[in-house]
């Protein structure tokens, strides 16, 4: 009888641990799931049961350095899921002017001075924006700091609005932009008397801001339409490029507007102060500047930058004297 309840025992026990072995392997095959691994330019599909992002990768034969990271677009590892493999880059930093080299994933300094253990309210770093493979940074202590109100002006926004009722390469200012201003409080911090870094904390607008509105032209048509039954006259003159901040940097002209574009300079004594003006390639101006080498049949038109100024040169245009 003894022996009788051990081999029902022994055989109990064989079943449970069979029945154990049995929901094992249909849990593994249940959880099985297929994930995409981007690593390194390429992608990987795999078949897994584990639920670690490093242990999929790992086991997937991907080499994981201990600061790369492995991100999944889900908040855990499901069937379709995708791993990306973040690979980390060296960056050198100084700090109490010892510099070392360091492996990270981040992409902004800041977030790396953090991740070293320089928190912000106690640290700055000297170089903002992204940071990437071979970026230097320094991170220095901010020993104090104060607190300004300063006036600034907000730069002139030039705003060109096309238009079909113009000819192509036509333009016409429509309204001249004046800079506004604001109210800026700015945080400066030092280190041991040393300014290393300012901070705009906050900003309010005084005076707002009127942009410059240009209309360019976008209608197909040739010169000799565009100006057919408009033009009083066509005179060959030789034509340069000047920017606004040219000659005293106010940006006034000699009839006392500003320069913009659409303004030219000429020789009064060819073409009267106040003429409209067709230049091909260039739009419709108007004669309000002069200056000390614009003599003859010579015209200086306004740019908006010095790249275009640039690719202007000097060249012989026709322009057409508008009625």
């Amino acid at each position: 009888m003894k022996i009788q309840k051990t081999h029902k025992r022994y055989v109990s026990s064989v079943v449970a641990g069979l029945m154990v072995t049995a929901i094992t392997l249909t849990g593994f095959s249940y959880n099985d799931k297929t994930v995409t691994i981007m690593a390194d330019g390429a992608a990987h599909t795999v078949k897994t049961h584990l639920n670690s992002n490093e242990g999929i990768v790992r086991n997937a034969g991907i080499q994981l350095s201990p600061k790369d990271k492995v991100l999944s677009d889900s908040s855990t590892v499901q069937n379709g899921s995708t791993l990306t493999v973040v690979r980390a880059f060296p960056v050198s930093v100084t700090v109490n002017g010892k510099t070392r080299v360091v492996y990270t994933t981040q992409t902004t300094a800041a977030d790396l001075a953090n991740e070293l253990g320089f928190k912000s309210t106690n640290y700055t770093t000297t170089t903002d924006g992204a940071i990437q493979n071979g970026s230097a940074i320094t991170i220095l202590q901010v020993t104090s700091r104060s607190l300004n109100t300063v006036n600034k002006d907000i730069p002139v926004q030039v705003i060109r609005e096309k238009d079909d009722t113009m000819a192509l390469g036509e333009e016409r200012v429509v309204q001249v932009g004046q800079p506004g201003s604001e109210q800026v409080q700015v945080e400066t911090l030092y280190n041991n008397g040393t300014v290393i870094k300012t901070n705009d904390l906050s900003k309010q607008v005084i005076t707002n801001m009127t942009p410059t509105i240009i209309k360019e032209g976008t209608r197909e048509v040739t010169t000799s339409s565009n100006v057919a039954g408009r033009a009083s006259r066509a005179i060959v003159m030789e034509a340069s490029a000047y920017l606004a901040s040219d000659g005293d940097g106010y940006g006034i002209t000699a009839t006392g507007i500003p320069a913009v574009r659409g303004v030219v300079a000429v020789d009064p004594d060819v073409i009267p102060l106040g003429t409209r003006l067709f230049i091909p390639g260039y739009g419709e101006a108007v004669a309000a500047d002069t200056g000390g080498a614009i003599i003859g049949n010579k015209i200086d038109l306004v740019m908006d930058s010095y790249g275009e100024a640039m690719d202007f040169g000097r060249r012989d245009v026709t322009v057409y004297v508008l009625d």
